[in-house]
């Protein structure tokens, strides 16, 4: 008699701990789909500032200079690389080290000149080229979101 209530009390205890394992699994498996979408969400928000900064750039609202400067770190985010598109690389590696905000603000005059003839000069070099990158990023994130869908 004390055999059988041990084996019930076992079997019970077991069943106890299945419950428990597979409750946890649900939640995690939750937990993890709330990640995916968190993670998607945060995607599409920053395919949606590439496509408006891509886009400025295309219609001369936003210097090339200041859109490479702006895109890099969001591909850097979806783990692409501006150095795909050779002419914005090239910019970039332009600009990246010149100063900006106070910084720039503590330059001479004819400092500030010659830093923004030199990136002027690159811009309209490279113009066409990036024109053409550009289109082909917004056809590359474009398709990058569809499959986040």
């Amino acid at each position: 008699m004390m055999r059988f209530f041990l084996i019930i009390l076992a079997v019970l205890i077991l069943i106890s701990m299945a419950g428990y394992a597979i409750s946890l699994l649900m939640k995690l498996n939750r937990q993890q789909k709330q990640l995916k979408q968190a993670k998607n969400a945060r995607y599409i928000n920053i395919l949606e500032s590439i496509d408006v900064i891509a886009r400025a750039m295309l219609v001369e609202q936003c210097d090339f200079s200041e859109g490479v400067l702006r895109i890099k770190p969001l591909l850097d985010v979806l783990g692409k690389k501006l150095s795909q598109f050779p002419a914005m690389w090239e910019l970039y590696q332009v600009v990246e080290s010149m100063p900006i905000l106070e910084e720039r603000k503590t330059l001479k005059r004819n400092e500030r000149m010659k830093l923004d003839l030199e990136r002027e000069a690159k811009e309209a070099e490279l113009a066409e080229q990036i024109k053409t990158e550009l289109q082909q990023l917004l056809a590359e994130m474009e398709q990058f979101k569809q499959e986040l869908k």
